[in-house]
């Protein structure tokens, strides 16, 4: 490298840099500059589907050198990683290389039980259900009243709980709820309970 002349010049490492352009008319002009390494980020997710509250989603870098910033869906680009008080469902996490490489851009799942739900057919919260469950084929959530007795169970994409038993409306009251939760990697279960509202 040291020593070119050709109007193409390959730099292969890192490092500070002296360029000199001569005219053909002998006008001169020097600029030094810096090469630093840089590349797109591979994303992991550290995903816990262990149901908390509140959710969070910390992002590590597998692979990549650079100078990243991160943004949850829409929102500012930030320095830190970590993002808390997410909310149930689909995100979307974006890694920029503030050197000028490509953006790169994932999909995550935040999964958790609703709190309430009422079932009044305004479309807003009428079932209630584990917010992402459809994509944990083999998991399965019974719903008991608060003697024990089981209401209902919902596999993995039943679409939820409506609210009946029998074909009658059950009592706004709290329910209680046991998920058995199937992943690609584990099994385990979780308990809570949830309000019906009518």
């Amino acid at each position: 490298m040291a020593g070119q002349t050709t109007a193409d010049i390959v730099i292969n490492s890192v490092g500070t840099y002296s360029v000199t352009v001569t005219s053909s008319k002998g006008c001169v002009n020097s600029s030094n500059f810096e090469v630093i390494e840089s590349e797109a980020a591979t994303i992991e997710f550290t995903k816990v589907l262990n149901f908390n509250d509140p959710n969070s989603i910390t992002i590590t870098i597998e692979d990549g050198i650079g100078d990243y910033r991160y943004k949850l869906d829409d929102g500012p680009l930030q320095m830190s990683n970590f993002f808390n008080y997410v909310t149930l469902g689909y995100h979307t996490i974006t890694v920029v290389d503030l050197n000028g490489c490509r953006e790169t851009t994932d999909q995550v799942l935040i999964i958790n039980a609703q709190k309430f739900f009422t079932p009044n057919n305004d479309t807003y919260f009428d079932t209630w259900n584990i917010i992402g469950i459809e994509t944990l084929p083999g998991s399965v959530i019974y719903v008991f009243d608060r003697f024990g007795k089981l209401i209902v169970n919902l596999n993995h994409n039943s679409g939820g709980w409506d609210g009946t038993y029998r074909g009658y409306n059950m009592p706004a009251t709290d329910y209680w709820f046991l998920a058995k939760i199937k992943t690609p990697t584990e099994q385990f279960e979780y308990k809570g309970h949830f309000a019906l509202k009518r």
